[in-house]
């Protein structure tokens, strides 16, 4: 018996070998999950704690995923690598100064929904919404900053995905799609069609937002 365990582990450790990047991988969940096994609901709010509990429940849930989905051998890295980096964004969703969250709370975020989007749409809410409370441009990312500059020095009520992808100066539209995701989340646009937005003026976070 002892010999075929040696036997088992030494497969183990080939087949690591030859899957350099899983085993990067699987040293970064061991790393995820000490960080998100120390997350704790801290918030007095009633609201705030449940929102911080569903997004610590996000985050262990996918490092679950992908202990579950790591035990396949055939597995492709790419599935793995998206439940680490969702685990990782997922709990720097926390990661917020006290007035940004004090912030939150009264202009009623639900920054939970994030746990089901994009890495970039992640990222995007956290420096928003600090921009927004502590009424700082700089801590907005560029792209927000360009498009912030465009929505408060023009008249527009309405962008399409095109305009978008040129105020952020890029080369695709991916990144206008998830703006006008982000935007319809927050209420601050409303789909006019398929690939044009209209803002919501009287939208509170839209006035926070032209207004640093």
């Amino acid at each position: 018996m002892k010999n075929i365990a040696k036997t088992i582990e030494a497969a183990k450790s080939i087949v690591s070998a030859m899957n350099p990047k899983k085993e990067y991988l699987k040293e970064e969940s061991a790393k995820l999950n000490e960080s998100v096994a120390t997350l704790k609901v801290k918030s007095k709010n009633e609201n705030h704690r449940e929102t911080e509990q569903r997004i610590i429940e996000a985050s262990k849930q996918r490092l679950e995923n992908y202990a579950h989905k790591s035990e396949k051998q055939e597995i492709d890295y790419r599935d793995l690598s998206v439940e680490i980096t969702h685990a990782k964004y997922n709990a720097a969703l926390l990661e917020l100064d006290a007035k940004t969250v004090q912030y939150i709370i009264r202009r009623e975020v639900d920054l939970a929904s994030a746990v089901n989007k994009s890495r970039e749409y992640k990222k995007r809410i956290k420096c928003f919404l600090t921009a927004c409370a502590h009424k700082d441009a700089s801590k907005l990312d560029k792209a927000l900053n360009a498009l912030q500059t465009s929505m408060k020095t023009n008249s527009k009520t309405t962008y399409s995905k095109a305009d978008i992808q040129r105020i952020m100066d890029h080369k695709t539209a991916t990144q206008a799609g998830y703006f006008c995701t982000f935007g319809k989340e927050l209420k601050m646009l409303s789909a006019l069609d398929k690939d044009t937005v209209q803002i919501n003026k009287e939208s509170d976070l839209y006035k926070d937002f032209i207004a640093i």
